[in-house]
């Protein structure tokens, strides 16, 4: 009987041990797909912006669609509060960033480094569920010149 205690305390004691590096795995997943998504955006951007030319109207523009896996969470993954593109939620849009939070975190500010503006004409593009969902891109002309306009796409 003292041995089956024992063994449960040790079990617990390590539990409680591991959980922490656990957890600091899980947000660091989480963080690494939500940086390689921004990357994404960003080469997105920077390759439309370097070979096509910008046109008028959105519909006859140049366009890159960009998919945003936003994970679950699991043992190995921790689940964002969100993701949003442009901007902080609820904030200004036409920022040149990727903002997200975890759920145990602060919030984060990914900038991205493009050629032209990022024009987000409905605010900040804003996931809060797990999942695909999609950026779409396209590179317009306005009265300041060339501009990546971003929206959120379909087929997420």
């Amino acid at each position: 009987m003292i041995r089956l205690v024992v063994a449960a305390v040790l079990t617990v004691a390590t539990l409680a041990a591991a959980l922490p590096a656990v957890e600091n795995a899980s947000a660091t997943h989480t963080t690494d797909r939500i940086e390689n998504a921004a990357d994404r955006i960003e080469r997105a951007g920077r390759g439309l912006a370097s070979t096509n030319d910008a046109v008028e109207t959105r519909r006859s523009a140049a366009t890159r669609r960009v998919a945003v896996s936003i994970p679950q969470e699991s043992w190995t993954t921790a689940a964002p509060a969100f993701v949003a593109v442009g901007g902080r939620p609820g904030g200004p849009g036409n920022r040149s960033v990727v903002t997200y939070a975890l759920r145990s975190s602060p919030t984060r500010i990914r900038g991205l480094s493009l050629p032209v503006r990022l024009r987000t004409p409905t605010g900040p593009i804003v996931f809060r569920t797990s999942g695909r969902h999609v950026v779409s891109l396209a590179l317009v002309v306005d009265d300041r010149g060339p501009t990546l306009v971003a929206a959120r796409g379909s087929g997420g």
